[in-house]
This record gives C-alpha cells, sequence and structure tokens, in this order.
C-alpha cells in the first residue's frame, strides 16, 4: 500500500490511542481536525475521481477535508482535482429532475455538531446527504440504521460507542458502501454473523427521501424484540443546527425541526415506531422504528420518509402526512388502472425458452405441440451459434418453429448483458435479431428476454421504442439466481417490460420445484416457467434432462394447465399500461418477503 493510502489506518489509530490513553475531548476533537473520522481510501482512479465529485462538487469539501476521508496526501488530491475540473457546485440546485438530491455521505467531515464522543469511527455505509430543497449547500445526513438492538442485545452499531454482540464475540464485520441503482435509488444491505441480514432502500422524491428498511431471518431460531435507531442529524443543515429543545416539534411518529425564521421544516417519521425524540447536543431528531419477532425465514420491514416544509402550519402539515402517506396501508404499489382487458384465469403459465439450443426443437417441440401448448422461443446468434449446429438451431427450424405457430422471441445478437455500459448498443442488437426474423419470413419480434437476467431502466424505453410490448426478467433481485426460484407476474403491478421468471428450470430441479412455480398461477398472477436446452450441453448448469422434461409436461397437461407464449398475455393485460414505477413492485417483494 502507497504511503498517502496507509496514512488513513494510522490516523484512526492515533485517534483512538489520544483518547484512550486519557487525552479526552479536546485531543479527540484535534485528532479528528487533522485525521476526519473513519477514513477510506479509493480503489482506483475510477472510485477517486466518483468520491471527489461527491466531496468536493456536492459537500464543498476543503482539500484538507478529502485528505481526512480518503487518507491521501494533498498533492495527488490536487492533481486529481485539476485533471477531472472538480469544483464545489455551490451554485447548483438541491434538487434534480424534480427530485432532492442526495449523496453518500462521504465522511472525513464529521456529521454531528457536537456529542463526539459518542460516535467515534462513524461509517459511512449507512448515511446519506440529503440536500435541502432550497439551499444547495445544506444538507442533512440520516443515518438508516443509527443502530439495531435485538433480544440478543446490540447488533449492530454505525459507530464506535459502545460494543455490539460481534465485537464482544470478537467478530468484525466487513466495510460495505451504498450501491446506488440506476432507478436513483440507493440500497445497502449487510448480512450479520449469525445469518440475519438487513438492508434499506432510499429513494428521492419531490421534497422528500422514502426509506424502507428490512430485516430477513436466515438464522434457525426465532429473532425477537426488534428495533432500530434512525437519526436525522441536523448541524450541516443551515439554520437547523441550534443545539436546543425549542425548536423541535415531537407529535409520535414524527419528529420536525425548524429553522431559525420560523417558516421551514425538516420532518422525519417511521411507521411501526418504537420511540420518537431528539437529542440537542448533536443536534438531531429521530423516529424510530420497530419491527415484530421474526421466525426463522421471515422478513420484516418499515417504511420511513424525510420530508422538507416550508409555510406556518406544521401541525396541519403533520395530519396531512400521518393521513396521506404514514397511515396508508402498506399493500405495495397499486394495480395500474385500465391494465387489465379481462380477468386472468388461474392455472394460466407462460412457457419460454432462452439461447437457440437445438434440442428446443428436436425434444421440446414435440412434447409442446401433442399437449396443445404454447411458448416462446427467444432466440440469439450469441455462443457458437454461428458454428456449431448440433447444439444450436438453424434459422430454418427457428422459422418453422414460427409455423408450428410457437411465438419466436428477441435475446438480442450476441447474448449482450445490459448494464449502463452496454445500453448504447441494445438498439443494433435488438435490431439485428429482427432483421433476421424477418429474412426468415417470421415476423418482427414483439417479446424480448434479457440476457443473463441482467434489467437497467434505461433499457425500457429503447425496447418500446423497438416495438417490444413484453419483456421477460429474471427472478432477480427478488430471489438469488442460484435458487432457480421466483415469483409470478402481477398484471398492473409488474411492468410489462420487467414480466419476472417464477422458475428457472436446472439439472437439480424436480416435479416438486415445478408444482412450487406452477401452483403461483392462481389469483390473477400468472406463472413464467424460464427453460434454456433440453438437454443443454454448453450449459449443464441450466440444463433440463429430456425425462425430466416430458414429466412436467404431462403433469402440467394432466392437472389443467393453459400454457401460452409470451405474446399471448396481450389477450388479458394490455402491455401498453406500463407502470408509474418499475421498479417498486421488486423492492416492495424484497423488503416483505411477500
Amino acid at each position: 500500500m502507497s504511503p498517502q493510502f496507509a496514512r488513513a489506518g494510522m490516523c484512526r489509530d492515533a485517534m483512538r490511542r489520544g483518547w484512550k490513553s486519557g487525552g479526552g475531548l479536546v485531543l479527540f476533537l484535534l485528532m479528528l481536525q487533522v485525521c476526519g473520522d473513519n477514513p477510506r481510501a479509493p480503489r482506483d482512479d475510477g472510485d477517486l475521481k466518483v468520491w471527489l465529485e461527491n466531496m468536493v462538487g456536492d459537500h464543498g469539501f476543503s482539500v484538507e477535508e478529502v485528505m481526512s476521508a480518503t487518507g491521501l496526501e494533498r498533492a495527488p488530491i490536487l492533481s486529481a482535482l485539476e485533471r477531472w475540473r472538480i469544483h464545489p457546485s455551490n451554485g447548483s440546485t438541491g434538487v434534480r429532475d424534480g427530485m432532492v438530491r442526495v449523496r453518500p455521505y462521504p465522511g472525513g467531515r464529521h456529521p454531528r455538531l457536537g456529542f463526539f464522543d459518542g460516535a467515534i469511527d462513524p461509517q459511512r455505509e449507512t448515511k446519506l446527504s440529503v440536500f435541502l430543497p432550497w439551499d444547495p449547500a445544506s444538507y442533512v445526513v440520516v443515518d438508516v440504521p443509527e443502530a439495531i438492538f435485538t433480544g440478543a442485545g446490540l447488533v449492530y452499531l454505525a459507530h464506535t460507542h459502545i460494543p455490539t454482540i460481534w465485537d464482544q464475540r470478537g467478530l468484525k464485520l466487513p466495510v460495505l458502501e451504498w450501491e446506488r441503482r440506476p432507478d436513483g435509488v440507493f440500497e445497502a444491505q449487510r448480512a450479520l454473523p449469525d445469518g440475519v441480514s438487513f438492508g434499506v432502500f432510499a429513494k428521492p422524491g419531490t421534497n422528500h427521501l422514502a426509506m424502507r428498511w428490512w430485516m430477513r431471518n436466515g438464522s434457525t431460531s426465532a429473532v425477537t424484540a426488534i428495533r432500530s435507531q434512525v437519526c436525522v442529524m441536523l448541524g450541516r443543515a443551515a439554520g437547523f443546527g441550534d443545539q436546543t429543545e425549542v425548536n423541535k416539534v415531537l407529535d409520535p411518529p414524527f419528529a420536525a425541526c425548524r429553522d431559525a425564521g420560523g417558516k421551514r421544516w425538516i420532518v422525519t417519521a417511521w411507521n411501526g415506531l418504537n420511540r420518537a425524540w431528539q437529542n440537542p447536543p448533536l443536534p438531531c431528531i429521530h423516529s424510530d422504528p420497530r419491527l415484530d419477532d421474526l421466525a426463522p425465514g421471515a422478513v420484516g420491514s418499515a417504511r420511513g420518509w424525510l420530508w422538507f416544509y416550508e409555510g406556518e402550519d406544521i401541525r396541519g402539515e403533520i395530519a396531512r402526512l400521518r393521513r396521506e402517506v404514514v397511515d396508508v396501508p402498506d399493500n405495495g404499489p397499486a394495480v395500474r388502472a385500465g391494465a387489465l382487458r379481462k380477468p386472468v384465469p388461474d392455472r394460466l403459465v407462460v412457457l419460454t425458452f432462452d439461447d437457440s439450443v437445438a434440442s428446443q426443437y428436436h425434444n421440446v417441440r414435440p412434447l409442446l405441440k401433442r399437449a396443445g401448448f404454447g411458448a416462446t422461443f427467444f432466440i440469439t446468434e450469441g455462443f457458437s451459434f454461428a458454428t456449431n449446429k448440433t447444439d444450436y438451431l438453424t434459422w430454418d427450424q427457428i422459422a418453422e418453429l414460427h409455423r408450428d405457430g410457437f411465438e419466436i422471441g428477441n435475446h438480442t445478437r450476441s447474448h449482450l448483458g445490459i448494464n449502463g455500459s452496454s445500453l448504447g448498443r441494445l438498439q443494433g442488437e435488438v435490431e439485428h435479431i429482427a432483421a433476421q426474423c424477418e429474412a426468415h419470413g417470421i415476423p418482427r419480434p414483439v417479446s424480448f428476454a434479457y440476457p443473463g437476467n441482467a434489467i437497467h431502466p434505461g433499457a425500457l424505453p429503447v425496447l418500446r421504442r423497438m416495438g417490444i410490448r413484453w419483456a421477460r426478467r429474471g427472478a432477480q433481485p427478488e430471489f438469488a439466481y442460484e435458487t432457480g426460484r421466483g415469483v409470478a407476474y402481477e398484471p398492473g403491478r409488474d411492468d410489462p417490460l420487467l414480466v419476472p421468471t417464477t422458475g428457472d428450470a436446472r439439472p437439480v430441479w424436480t416435479l416438486e420445484d415445478l408444482k412450487r412455480a406452477a401452483g403461483m398461477a392462481r389469483d390473477g398472477r400468472v406463472s413464467v416457467l424460464q427453460f434454456h436446452g433440453v438437454p443443454d450441453r454448453e450449459h449443464p448448469w441450466v440444463n433440463t434432462p429430456p425425462e425430466r422434461f416430458a414429466e412436467y409436461v404431462e403433469w402440467l397437461r394432466k392437472e389443467g394447465y393453459r400454457c401460452i407464449a409470451l405474446r399471448d398475455l396481450e389477450r388479458y393485460v394490455d402491455s401498453s399500461a406500463s407502470v408509474s414505477d418499475p421498479w417498486a413492485m421488486m423492492d416492495w417483494r424484497r423488503s416483505t418477503g411477500r
């Protein structure tokens, strides 16, 4: 490690030694001026650029504060700032695209004004800076969660103050960072040593930040007495830093603070409230949630908000927020009005087959034809499609599948994994398969499957422009890829261009796995099954043995399931009825376990 990167650890150790040796608060604060709090060295140049834009561009850090946050020396910081032309952007607004500006708290400048001995080495992976809509240079720091307690004791603390149960056992939790998703949501999750995990979604909105905190019990014992602390630190918000009680309002679950002028307010609330309180020396306000006990395998969650209000009727505003936001039942996203053409029958299954595998023609096609089942075959010319005609379809075979009445879908030319860097290639990749279809007498596909199940919000407008009406994703993020499990498609709540996989067939699958996935096709939900080769020699991890597939088809036929192609959902669902927030349903399922 280079000397400038090693500086971070040296400073932190010096601070701790100064405190423990009796130097006290004055020495600690002097060291904090020099060393900062919990410095972290950037991984590489790209990481350094991102954090410099955060620290200097958004937070207005001085070079000394950047040194404290990163552990780097002055010279490389000055060089990087000049090279990338990064400077404080205090002339910008605290609102971007109608949404409040949110950034990961970078460290290097303590988020508190006081009570520092209660927050030694504050961790940045739980903290978000939310900039005031009326003052782009000011921000509050939301620590979510600052702490988590269960019946076992203190299981998480976002700084050093008192030991957690893991500290007492000599177990150190790894350093993490916030993930900023392409849809603008900030997400973080952590697994604890006992198998319990927790996470947070934080979504910027108009004059507010919406949050959700969840816990999943992956242990073999019940988790009881679950409560957390969520601290809204006000010291870096101009006009809100008075270390006093007189500018605060507590109306559980609401906690609010007014500025010196008396007409601007910062308000927070969480449902499932444990306690609403304030701590003037920081200063901060709290609305702390709790969760019901969690049996093994169960998930619990709570919703929270941070609002910015300008006006004189704070009591009226709190009453409105209580009525219109906090007390509204947490039933997930509402069904999109006009999405349904007619009721979706029970036992409706969509069959899909990926990757242009030759066995789909030789083994799958005759079984589906005998059963009278529809299906979608998603075609790609990736892998060894061009040269390996033992394992991959020919275009003549693909055309025959079309003439048999099966749907031919688009899976991109090269099996392109879709992410931020590959979006620019998506249109050309989709157009190539569409043109090949037309050249072989097949209609341009209206259905699409995301290669590798990788999804990105930027893909949706591209697909719509190209005439794609339906797009099947994997089971992620609700379920890990390795499980092969998923969730049913819920018309009007899942976007037509983000139809989830209900079951992703694997070599280890049995008839019971198929029954579980198909059994979700009820109460207006549709089961969407994803297969690859039957068999699949080039990709054995998604292989389905032919005899097992024959068993699946026969069971579906005998049990009266109606199996259709993805395009056939148009009979029941208007594919043009996209949902307002395509990611909302996924996040709700993940945080509630539903």
